[in-house]
């Protein structure tokens, strides 16, 4: 998980050039910062990490979490507690709870939503309105309260735009990319 540390460095040094620029000086933040290039990871693309019995996902997945020019990774609180207790109980092979807690670790390297009410009154009317689950409603409220553009998944259909997000299989993207 080198990258994510590397990915984090990168972006607080932005951050810092950002504040130090002069109060007249108007900057395209999100030009500059490549914030166009953020993804919302749930919780089927980080179990698919692990998931040896599914290389072409796993593959597919990982090839999300790269070196520089890399989107910016984002999750939420939730997807971590659901990523732990699948990872440990419901996948296949699950794993020792002490790995699980280390790779918990490291995903927690990204930049994590926190789900408070606001964001499940949100989540409601999402899902309302587009007929997904709550769990998916929430994934999309906190992309995008994030700033992301896109949310890699597997729940919900291939390059539909909800809320203004693209919603992208990693699978399908890589394959996609290789025919």
């Amino acid at each position: 998980m080198h990258h994510l540390v590397v990915l984090k460095l990168h972006v607080d040094a932005w951050l810092l050039f950002l504040f130090l620029q002069p109060p007249g000086l108007v900057i395209p933040v999100k030009r500059l910062l490549n914030m166009q290039d953020r993804s919302f990871l749930d919780t089927s693309v980080l179990l698919n990490l692990f998931d040896d019995d599914r290389p072409f996902e796993q593959a597919a997945a990982r090839s999300l979490i790269g070196g520089p020019g890399s989107p910016t990774l984002v999750t939420s609180a939730l997807v971590l507690a659901n990523f732990y207790d699948q990872i440990t109980s419901v996948f296949e092979r699950s794993l020792e709870k002490i790995i699980a807690r280390q790779a918990l670790v490291d995903i927690a390297e990204l930049t994590i939503i926190q789900i408070d009410s606001d964001l499940v009154f949100s989540a409601i009317e999402t899902q309302t309105v587009e007929g997904i689950s709550m769990q998916d409603s929430l994934s999309i409220e906190a992309a995008v309260i994030s700033g992301c553009d896109r949310i890699a998944t597997e729940s919900l259909t291939h390059g539909e735009i909800i809320k203004g997000l693209k919603i992208e299989n990693p699978s399908k993207l890589s394959h996609q990319n290789r025919g």
